[in-house]
C-alpha cells in the first residue's frame, strides 16, 4: 500500500512523456502547438526538460494530444501497486481557467483516473478549451448544477446526485449553471485510441 501524492510534477517525466506521446501520434511540434494552443517554444522547452510548464500548460498539451493529464505526469511503472491511498492533501490542487482538479487516489498504469472537480466557469468555454481524451468518463454531481456539453449533442443539465457516462473521444465541456460553482466527481477510464482527421478513434 502506498500514499499517492499527485501534486508532484517531475520535469524529466513530463518532458519524456510528452515527446513520446507526440511522436507516437506522429505529430510535429507545430501540429501539437496548433492542437493545444501552447507555443512551439514552450513545448520544446518542456520536452527538453528545461521547464515543467505548470499544470494548465500540461493540461492544454494533454488535450491537444487527446490523452488524460495523468498520462503525461505519471512515471511509467512495470508493476502497479495493489492499493494506493490518497490522504486528501489540500495542496494537491491542479487549477485551470475553467476547472479546479483535486486528484483522488489512482494506480499508476492502472485503468482509472479519478478527480474531484470544481466547475468554475459559468459560460461555455471556447471550443479549443473543450476536453477530448481516451476512454469513457462517469461524472457525479456533488453540489450545484451543471450542463454537460458534448459535441454534436444537446446539452444535458445535471443536479446533485445525478450522473452521466459518455465517450471521452467526443469533445466535451462542463458549465456551472447554479449560483455557486458546482462540484463533481469525474472518473475516467484509460483506453487505447488513435487520432484520425483530428478526432479520436477507439480500437
Amino acid at each position: 500500500m502506498t500514499v499517492n501524492d499527485n501534486a508532484v510534477m517531475d520535469i524529466a517525466t513530463i518532458g519524456r512523456n510528452i515527446k513520446k506521446l507526440r511522436r507516437d501520434k506522429k505529430l510535429t511540434l507545430k501540429q501539437l502547438s496548433t492542437l493545444s494552443g501552447v507555443s512551439i517554444a514552450t513545448i520544446s522547452k518542456i520536452e527538453n526538460n528545461r521547464i515543467s510548464g505548470g499544470f494548465e500548460t500540461i493540461y492544454k498539451i494533454a488535450r491537444g494530444l487527446g490523452v488524460l493529464v495523468t498520462k503525461i505526469m505519471d512515471a511509467e511503472q512495470a508493476v502497479t501497486k495493489s492499493v494506493v491511498v490518497n490522504k486528501g492533501n489540500p495542496k494537491a490542487i491542479h487549477p485551470t481557467r475553467n476547472y479546479d482538479y483535486f486528484p483522488l487516489a489512482h494506480r499508476r498504469n492502472g485503468a482509472l483516473n479519478p478527480y474531484e472537480m470544481i466547475i468554475k466557469t459559468h459560460k461555455l468555454p471556447d471550443e479549443r478549451d473543450w476536453s477530448i481524451h481516451d476512454g469513457e468518463e462517469v461524472i457525479i454531481v456533488l453540489s450545484g448544477s451543471i450542463e454537460l456539453h458534448l459535441e454534436g449533442h444537446r446539452p444535458c443539465r445535471l443536479s446533485p446526485g445525478d450522473s452521466a457516462c459518455f465517450d471521452c473521444g467526443i469533445r466535451h465541456a462542463f458549465v456551472s449553471v447554479s449560483e455557486d460553482d458546482a462540484r463533481i466527481i469525474s472518473l475516467s477510464s484509460l483506453g487505447p485510441a488513435t487520432r484520425v482527421n483530428g478526432k479520436l478513434v477507439f480500437s
